[in-house]
């Protein structure tokens, strides 16, 4: 007997939508990663990297923790709000994004 039909008598045929959504949710939550941890050195490097772009209208990439996940916006910071605590990003879609200080991973130069 195939291997092939073997696998298939006993594959399911029919999910329910309640089950796919179960089964999507779980795998999301197995590949969620813990927020890593920067030491001053990093924060520093950051901040210049930052006020850099800023004085001389650089384009970055930024990488942020999010929900479990490493997301990645490149574009201008335009703002810097301390009192919030947020950057104002706008990104090459022209769309503005609001960046927590404490969700930022590691920020650099665009090469693009």
């Amino acid at each position: 007997m195939s291997q092939g039909i073997y696998d298939k008598r006993w594959e399911q045929k029919f999910i329910l939508p309640e089950q796919r959504a179960a089964l999507l949710n779980k795998k999301r939550e197995v590949q969620k990663i813990e927020k890593p941890i920067l030491d001053e050195y990093q924060l520093e490097e950051m901040a210049r990297t930052i006020c850099e772009a800023m004085e001389f209208n650089s384009v970055l990439l930024i990488s942020i923790y999010r929900d479990g996940f490493i997301e990645e916006v490149t574009g201008n910071v335009h703002y810097i709000d301390e009192v919030k605590q947020k950057l104002h990003v706008k990104d090459l879609k022209g769309d503005t994004n609001f960046i927590a200080f404490e969700s930022l991973l590691t920020v650099g130069a665009y090469e693009g």
